[in-house]
Order: structure tokens, then C-alpha cells, then sequence
């Protein structure tokens, strides 16, 4: 993957979770925002987590603030006069229609889209949906220590992966790469290796960068907007919060992976 090469169609790439809460629209978004704004890549975002639509209601949400807001209204106009593009686009969709829509919206775009990020609903409940997942090129779930999350993630991503192995040519997924969220400073390390070990066995490759638990990945634009901000649509993460938050090395791992 490079930005804009004119020779390709762009990657179908979902981070997604099946359990509510784990972080599948707070990392979709940040990655979408750090390819495309710190990395050059060129991204598009379906939103097809109906009816929440979480992603496109932020968007909506953030420049509505821009309007009213004279402090982000000058950090937006810095901002872009600089990035010299605008803010990636955001197509809310019913889940059963994301790739159908996706097709229509790039076929209609002047421009040409590295990436094509998917926000898909947590729960696999109908088949057209369980056809969107074997229809991206990569998957990315952010995954924890806890039981319950281990317990609704573990089973869906063995039989992804499975399905994957077993493949006969009739789907598109290449592959499937867990990662660490919310990683606390004091959890024991044991813990990570004997669930490490476990997926790994099970044929999985688990990704090496661990996302620490922090409140910035919560930070979004604030009424005041005079502050420091990390999820956003509109700008990449602020570069004070940005370190330490191993974003960065996230993505970076992820282009390792889909280039490889």
C-alpha cells in the first residue's frame, strides 16, 4: 500500500469487535485520521454501524463546533492550508448495504482512496453482514484480558480464521490480527503470554504493538475548545498526546502487515 497509487483499488479494511465498548469506532477513526492526515494515504470511512452511526454523527458533531468555535475554527484553517487536501469523507450506510454503497460512492469520486475504512456492527446477525466481513482485505480486533472479552472474541476470530485457511478462492479476506487494548501498567505479564500462546496456536498472528489504557483516547473536541484533543475526524491527534499513546506504532504495524 502507497499513497495514491493510481494502479491498485483501494484496501477494504474493518477494525472490528464483538463486544460492545472495545474500542472498534474510537480505532477506526483514529486510524482513518492518522493515515490520512499525519501518513498521506488517502481514506474513506463507511459508517455501517446503523443505527448508531457513531463516526458520521462525530463528523457532524465536530463541525458544528468548528462553526461556533473561533479556536478551532484558526486550528482548522492552520491545519489545512498546510495538509493542502480536505477531511476524508464519512458515507453512513445500513450494514447489509456498505459494499454496495462503498462501490457506488467510489465510482462517483473524482478522487482516488487508498484505503476504504469499515465500521461494521459488533454482532454477526444476518448473512449479508458475515458477507461484508469476508469481503474486506484485513481485519484488526482490538482485544483485552477480561473473560467476557476473550469469551465473544475468541470464538469469532477462530472461525474467521478458519474460514480463512479452508479458503477455496470464493472470498477476499486475507487475514485476521488481533491487537492490545487497554493494556494497564500492572497487569501481569502472564497473563498476556498464556492468551498469546493460546492464539498463536490457534494459527493466528497477534499483532506487537499494545495500546496502554489511557483517558486520551477518549479526548474529542471539548465546548470550550481550547484544549488538547486526540479523537477527531477532522484533525490527527495532537502531537503532546500523541506520545506515549503507541497510535502511532499501531498504524505503522498495520501498513507493515497489508504491504507485506
Amino acid at each position: 500500500m502507497s499513497p495514491t497509487n493510481q494502479n491498485r483499488k483501494p484496501l477494504y479494511i474493518a477494525i472490528c469487535t464483538q463486544k460492545g465498548g472495545a474500542g472498534k469506532s474510537v480505532f477506526t477513526t483514529l486510524v482513518a485520521s492518522y493515515l490520512h492526515y499525519q501518513r498521506g494515504y488517502n481514506v474513506a470511512v463507511m459508517d455501517c454501524d446503523y443505527p448508531q452511526w457513531s463516526i458520521y454523527k462525530m463528523r457532524q458533531r465536530e463541525a458544528e463546533q468548528i462553526e461556533r468555535n473561533s479556536f478551532y475554527q484558526n486550528k482548522a484553517e492552520v491545519f489545512f492550508s498546510k495538509l493542502n487536501k480536505l477531511t476524508y469523507p464519512i458515507v453512513p450506510s445500513q450494514p447489509e448495504a456498505g459494499l454496495q454503497q462503498a462501490k457506488e460512492f467510489l465510482s462517483q469520486e473524482k478522487h482516488i482512496y487508498d484505503v476504504v475504512l469499515f465500521d461494521l456492527p459488533g454482532t454477526v446477525n444476518n448473512e449479508s453482514v458475515v458477507q461484508t466481513y469476508f469481503s474486506m482485505d484485513y481485519l484488526f480486533v482490538p482485544i483485552t484480558t477480561s473473560r467476557i472479552n476473550m469469551e465473544s472474541t475468541l470464538p469469532f476470530m477462530i472461525s474467521v480464521n478458519e474460514m480463512i485457511t479452508m479458503n477455496q478462492g470464493n472470498i477476499k479476506l486475507r487475514s485476521i490480527h488481533p491487537f492490545w487494548n487497554m493494556v494497564a501498567s500492572k497487569e501481569k505479564q502472564e497473563l498476556y503470554d498464556y492468551y498469546e500462546k493460546a492464539i498463536l496456536e490457534l494459527g493466528i498472528p497477534i499483532m506487537q504493538t499494545r495500546i496502554p489504557k489511557s483517558v486520551r483516547y477518549d479526548r474529542e473536541q471539548s465546548i470550550e475548545g481550547n484544549d488538547y484533543l486526540f479523537l477527531s475526524t477532522i484533525f490527527p491527534p495532537d502531537k503532546p498526546l500523541l506520545k506515549g499513546s503507541n497510535l502511532d506504532l499501531l498504524v505503522e504495524e498495520i501498513i507493515t502487515i497489508v504491504n507485506n
